[in-house]
């Protein structure tokens, strides 16, 4: 396992990794407001399969200190990161960066496994299968009354609908709030998802989806907006909301192993 704080210069990027495992490299990234820690119900089963970079992205985890600003600078952050021939796993906000990773450099990603994530987070007048801009903004506003209880709010909300153990869930929360993300990265994360829309340049590599058909945050009538733009592999989990590999690993690492191995 090898746990890594780049630098650039005279300057501590403090972007911290860990990578660890054998196989093809594959780097995860993690959604908004949280960090590494949320793929602990995978991790292990995961790196026997390939060989993992988990990140702390730019503003979160114990890359708290490193300032995320636009989708663009989060991207050159990352580079770095990225191997030859990598897959790149991103979930939600994760999967926005991981379409714009590839899109960067579609010589050296091999594949994207996108997980409840989208090209495009906000609605608009031909892309119908998002969420409204004011959920976003009521997220922003929050944040600046309180921001534990935003995040936990949001935490909350990616399992609702689904059955689960909840004192496992609160573990896992209460582990991932150990390393708080900076309050700069959940707003320049609200920015990115306010504006980023991945459509604009197709992607070339080949990429699974995997939504959930209770998720309240991606629409599952996306998976009809993915075929419009002849996007093939797209999984839909029935019995699953935003975090599919927390509430349903075992399900999710079968479609996850498929994905690896015909690569």
């Amino acid at each position: 396992m090898r746990q890594h704080d780049s630098v650039k210069g005279t300057e501590l990027s403090q972007l911290f990794t860990i990578t660890e495992g054998q196989g093809r490299p594959l780097v995860a990234l993690h959604g908004w407001g949280m960090n590494q820690i949320v793929w602990q119900p995978i991790r292990e089963r995961l790196t026997q399969q390939a060989q993992v970079t988990w990140v702390d992205l730019p503003g979160h985890g114990r890359s708290a200190e490193l300032k995320s600003a636009s989708l663009e600078t989060v991207v050159e952050q990352l580079i770095p990161h990225i191997p030859d021939n990598a897959i790149v796993m991103g979930w939600s906000l994760g999967g926005l960066i991981a379409q714009a990773v590839a899109q960067r450099l579609p010589e050296q990603v091999a594949g994207l496994i996108l997980v409840a994530s989208t090209p495009r987070f906000v609605l608009s007048p031909d892309w119908p299968y998002a969420l409204s801009a004011e959920v976003l903004q009521s997220f922003a506003d929050s944040l600046a009354q309180d921001y534990t209880a935003t995040v936990r709010r949001f935490f909350a909300l990616q399992f609702m609908g689904v059955r689960s153990d909840p004192t496992a869930l609160h573990n896992l929360r209460d582990q991932i709030l150990q390393y708080p993300a900076s309050l700069g990265a959940l707003k320049d994360g609200l920015e990115i998802l306010r504006t980023a829309d991945c459509r604009q340049h197709s992607i070339q590599q080949p990429c699974l989806w995997v939504l959930g058909r209770l998720d309240k945050l991606i629409p599952v009538s996306l998976a009809a907006g993915l075929q419009a733009l002849r996007y093939g592999e797209v999984q839909v989990m029935p019995k699953a909301a935003h975090v599919p590999f927390v509430t349903h690993s075992d399900e999710f690492m079968i479609i996850v192993e498929n994905f690896i191995h015909g690569l």
